[in-house]
């Protein structure tokens, strides 16, 4: 059969096809992501429980607080991680060695705080950990005549100062997503529809896509200033 023998492939066959090899490669790429945060995860696990056995709380903080930074929804290495940090923190505070309860600590509100999106996982913890750095920040010794507040106020300051939301706004982070989305589908409809065989701009025809990607190039300026 020759060519000009074969059946037209019709538009919709042609989208649909196209829609699912993206969707394939989108799959794959995300696949690929979520095998290295594992993998990377593990082996932070692993050293971490290395520096346990040899006696080095810091170490095994350290890459505690690494491994709950490579975060994937469900992976069984964060769990392990926020319940390892934790529990260094409170043994930490329960031997009276206050730097290594506050680094643990602060591990987690860090690890928490590094890897939140839309949500922030392990919201709990973090929350936990900012009562007990305020707690142990107030029980501190001060020098004579440098503060005169009762440890009750300074704890008070310090959970206020922890609790105050100074991460990216999560309306602008969507709205960032969805202003890099219309610039692109903007841009290549102007390609795809605005742009003859002949390489001649159809002005009527691309003018959808240009006021699309305009939209979208000025909703992400607003999003990157405002987030």
């Amino acid at each position: 059969m020759n060519e000009a023998a074969k059946p037209a492939r019709s538009p919709l066959i042609a989208v649909f096809l196209g829609a699912f090899r993206g969707l394939a490669i989108t799959g794959v790429l995300l696949a690929a992501a979520t095998l290295r945060v594992v993998t990377s995860g593990e082996r932070e696990i692993a050293a971490s429980t290395d520096g346990l056995r040899a006696g080095d709380a810091h170490a095994a903080t350290e890459h505690a607080r690494r491994a709950a930074g490579w975060y994937a929804p469900g992976a069984p290495h964060v769990r392990v991680a926020y319940e390892r940090l934790i529990a260094l923190a409170t043994t930490a505070e329960g031997l009276g060695d206050r730097e290594a309860s506050l680094y643990a600590w602060r591990a987690v509100r860090t690890a928490s705080i590094e890897t939140r999106w839309i949500l922030t996982p392990h919201d709990d913890d973090r929350e936990r950990a900012d009562r007990s750095i305020a707690r142990l920040e107030a029980a501190a010794p001060r020098p004579p005549g440098t503060r005169t507040e009762p440890p009750a106020s300074v704890e008070r300051e310090q959970l206020e100062a922890l609790s105050r939301d100074e991460a990216p706004r999560t309306p602008w982070v969507i709205a960032l997503v969805v202003a890099a989305a219309a610039w692109i589908g903007g841009a290549i409809a102007v390609v795809r529809r605005g742009v003859t065989a002949g390489g001649q701009i159809g002005w009527a025809r691309a003018t959808p896509g240009l006021v699309v990607t305009a939209a979208g190039i000025a909703l992400w300026l607003l999003a990157i200033w405002r987030a």
